[in-house]
């Protein structure tokens, strides 16, 4: 019969937990390397940014009430001048004659000092009641629900076809003001489009 050293059954047992051990760290360092990495948070896209947010809503109420809502897949706070910077911008408004406008861009900013909120790229607003204006910068003011823009503008409204620079436009009234090279054309029942 073979007995062993309480020395010689150390080292057995030690040989015994050791190298499951070392078979079990080996697994997982493997399996972490083959795993992709986590993607990293993007940082700031410049260093007067202060805070940047994915998928943001801003919203004002009133009487429990939602007046305007603005939703953006991006925004960058400058706390600086009070200045959010926002990417892929959609501001819906909920009061006035129009029943509400949708306005869609690429980009935009919200000014906090000011109330106002400032849409540019390819701007595409859409009243509840159908009528479309089309530009390339969009001002909303909250404070007195007007659309402002000094910019060349397109608007649809039926069989209008109206192209104008510069548009002032209330919500509230839903009275449209044209600035300066004003274009329109109503189309007749038998018109090619």
């Amino acid at each position: 019969m073979l007995t062993l050293s309480p020395r010689r059954i150390k080292q057995i047992l030690a040989i015994a937990i050791l190298v499951p051990t070392l078979v079990l760290v080996v697994v997982i360092v493997s399996r972490q390397q083959r795993a992709s990495s986590p993607e990293s948070v993007p940082h700031a896209s410049s260093p007067d940014v202060d805070m940047s947010m994915n998928q943001v809503r801003f919203s004002e109420m009133r009487d429990d009430a939602t007046l305007w809502e603005l939703v953006a897949d991006r925004a960058d706070y400058d706390k600086e001048p009070g200045v959010v910077h926002l990417k892929k911008v959609r501001l819906e408004t909920f009061e006035g004659k129009t029943g509400g406008v949708v306005i869609t861009s690429q980009t935009g900013k919200y000014q906090e000092s000011k109330q106002l909120v400032t849409m540019e790229g390819t701007v595409h607003a859409v009243t509840r009641k159908g009528m479309i204006f089309d530009t390339d910068q969009l001002q909303y003011l909250p404070a007195t629900s007007r659309l402002l823009t000094d910019r060349a503008v397109s608007v649809q409204d039926g069989r209008l076809r109206l192209k104008a620079s510069g548009m002032e436009a209330s919500l509230k009234t839903e009275q449209v003001r044209f600035l300066t090279q004003v274009n329109a054309v109503i189309e007749g029942n038998h018109a090619k489009r």
